[in-house]
């Protein structure tokens, strides 16, 4: 179960409680990371979400984009399952697969831009799934991560847990939870860039995120040279 291991994939009410309690506000922080999304990727472009939860971000690049394909990519079946479920209830077309992110089931260079939110923590091999997401990138393609801050203050995270939707009583409680399973268990700006560092990616630098809570990756594939 998650609460023992960060790592591990959610259980069904972990899932369920994330997607209830927690993704609204996360979606809230993601304003500006949305906009870097939609202004690095092309008319048509190809994009792939990993770690996409319910796909609330998945489904808004779709309806805000100019013509996007959107592939959401997440090992929790009652996620994939709300994200299936939000997805027909909209008439939208982005498509939802089940698989690892140290093990994209997709083949290289597949997608012109690649996202990720809050799922770098959870991975056991951060280098690997960096890897792989870079991999499925075609040559000029944009890598955006973004991730919890574990440098995050804590009146910081109070801001956002706040954003929680649960009793107002019960929300400077949450702030327990928040820094125990999710700040704690993340990594800061530097290492984020230390992970960066051997990948085939141009321009990169990691940025302190609008909220305060997360930090932003962002870096072009590189392109080999021809001949």
């Amino acid at each position: 179960m998650m609460i023992f291991n960060v790592t591990d994939r959610y259980n069904p009410l972990e899932a369920f409680l994330f997607d209830f309690l927690v993704a609204e506000a996360v979606l809230g922080t993601l304003g500006e990371f949305k906009g870097d999304i939609l202004a690095s990727a092309g008319p048509s472009a190809r994009i792939l979400d990993v770690g996409c939860g319910g796909g609330q971000l998945a489904l808004a690049l779709e309806r805000e984009g100019n013509g996007l394909s959107v592939t959401g990519l997440d090992l929790s079946l009652g996620q994939l399952g709300r994200a299936r479920g939000r997805a027909r209830k909209a008439g939208a077309q982005a498509s939802f697969v089940r698989a690892t992110a140290l093990g994209l089931p997709f083949a290289d260079e597949s997608f012109d831009l690649v996202c990720s939110v809050d799922c770098l923590k959870h991975w056991p091999q951060r280098g690997v799934g960096l890897s792989e997401c870079v991999r499925v990138l075609k040559p000029g393609g944009t890598l955006l991560l973004t991730e919890v801050d574990r440098k995050c203050p804590v009146r910081t995270g109070l801001r956002f847990v706040r954003q929680w939707n649960v009793p107002f009583f019960l929300k400077p409680f949450s702030l327990v939870p928040f820094f125990l399973f999710a700040v704690l268990r993340s990594v800061t700006r530097e290492e984020a860039l230390v992970l960066a560092q051997p990948l085939p990616l141009d321009g990169v630098r990691v940025e302190t995120g609008p909220a305060g809570v997360n930090w932003t990756l962002k870096g072009t594939k590189r392109r080999t040279p021809a001949g």
